[in-house]
């Protein structure tokens, strides 16, 4: 995910062909798939490198292939964006919410993060609340008091609930927590950007930021000299990061936003499958029963939200 999540897509520049919901929702679990191919080969890079190598190299072969590619089109005069201190905050979150997530991915099964992660419709809510005073009735504000007992099941602080901690640590489980308050940052701050402001302009302002920071921390460590497979892992997380923006914008091109979002819940069951074909990795029952909350919880929050109501 580095993001973590699905990124918070702009409204695209054309009109939803609302006619063939099926291709979006094919597009939108497409993207899913590439974001978790994305997380695999993220975490088998953390495995040797890094978290600020792995930032800094994947981040730098996805702002020159987005500059190429505005430089084809002739459209680089699309780089200004309207509303900079907006952007500023969306850069940042995602950037803190990249390292946060890699560094969860480097120290705890892939689908352990993820589902812990999915957390983040949640703090979006309370986030829109306290800043953009939205209005939220007595049966989101139960969804969302149930999505944090998921994590609390999740987690298993100290192995209340089955004796057993996890061998990570809920310290470490914290993790993806503070990366789905971050990617909630995101989200929210994403409501502000002028919808006029071009999508790829968006993701390369916020790549950079990534980027920059992944190379400030060779500053204060060494980095790894990469290998020839390792390069190559680099350009694939970076082709499939890329490969599933595209798809997740050309998603809500066919279908409106409340039918393909809940789409992004697909990955949680990829990533279960990576972690057990790639790591041998099992859920615990407490992980498992905390995912199935939380992804409930944030399903149920989408769809009072794609109604309209509180």
């Amino acid at each position: 995910m580095t993001g973590p999540a699905p990124p918070n897509i702009p409204a695209p520049p054309r009109p939803v062909t609302s006619d063939r919901p099926a291709r979006g929702m094919a597009f939108a679990v497409f993207g899913s798939l590439l974001l978790t191919l994305n997380d695999s080969v993220a975490k088998l890079l953390s495995e040797g490198w890094p978290v600020g190598e792995i930032m800094g190299l994947r981040g730098t072969v996805i702002v020159t292939a987005i500059l190429i590619i505005m430089a084809i089109r002739g459209n680089l005069s699309a780089l200004r964006i309207q509303n900079k201190p907006v952007m500023a905050v969306r850069a940042l979150s995602i950037t803190a919410a990249t390292f946060t997530f890699l560094t969860a991915l480097s120290l705890m099964p892939i689908a352990d993060a993820l589902a812990i992660a999915f957390i983040s419709p949640v703090f979006a809510t309370l986030l829109a609340i306290a800043i953009l005073k939205e209005k939220v009735g007595w049966r989101r504000w139960a969804a969302m008091a149930i999505g944090f007992v998921g994590v609390f099941i999740a987690l298993n602080p100290g192995g209340l609930l089955s004796g057993e901690p996890a061998p990570y640590g809920w310290q470490v489980a914290m993790l993806p927590v503070v990366t789905a308050l971050l990617i909630a940052v995101r989200d929210v701050s994403s409501r502000r950007l002028v919808s006029g402001d071009d999508s790829l302009a968006i993701m390369f302002y916020t790549v950079l930021c990534v980027a920059v920071a992944g190379y400030a921390t060779a500053l204060g460590g060494e980095w790894v000299m990469p290998e020839d497979f390792e390069i190559g892992l680099v350009l694939a997380s970076a082709v499939f990061m890329f490969g599933a923006y595209f798809f997740q914008i050309e998603s809500f091109r066919f279908a409106p936003v409340n039918l393909v979002a809940p789409f992004r819940y697909v990955s949680l069951l990829f990533a279960t499958l990576m972690g057990f074909l790639i790591w041998g990795d099992v859920p615990a029952w407490n992980m498992a029963l905390g995912g199935a909350v939380i992804v409930a919880s944030g399903l149920f929050i989408w769809w009072r939200e794609g109604r309209g109501k509180a």
